[in-house]
Parts: C-alpha cells; sequence; structure tokens
C-alpha cells in the first residue's frame, strides 16, 4: 500500500464515522410538524410526462450533435 491510498482510506473511514454520529441526531419537533411541508406521497411527474420529457432530450441532444457534423 501506498501512501495515497493510507491517507484516503483514513479520509473514507473520518466521513463514514461523523456521518454515522450526527445521523444518531433528530430535527426538532417544531422542525417536523409543519404546515408547509412537501408532499411526498404525491407523484409530480407521471409516466407519460417522463417519457415526453425523454423523448424531448434525447431529440434535443440529437439536434445538437448533429449541428456539429
Amino acid at each position: 500500500m501506498d501512501l495515497n491510498t493510507l491517507v484516503f482510506g483514513a479520509i473514507i473511514v473520518l466521513s463514514l464515522g461523523i456521518f454515522f454520529y450526527i445521523g444518531k441526531f433528530r430535527a426538532s419537533s417544531k422542525q417536523r410538524n409543519r404546515d408547509d411541508k412537501i408532499g411526498w406521497g404525491k407523484s409530480k411527474f407521471t409516466g407519460l410526462k417522463i417519457l415526453i420529457w425523454v423523448m424531448v432530450t434525447v431529440l434535443g441532444l440529437v439536434l445538437f450533435a448533429n449541428s456539429f457534423s
């Protein structure tokens, strides 16, 4: 093992330790129980909207790529 592997390995271990330590704490009830929360249960995009956005994106990329050739 070289020094580079040891340094970045230590950074990874330290980062994970800090992440899991901070992950134990919970937000206060004032932060959790709000009236203006985002409704995560409601889907903003339906399957058809996603399909249309993918098709528009691919078409845009194809037209962009063809403009350089």
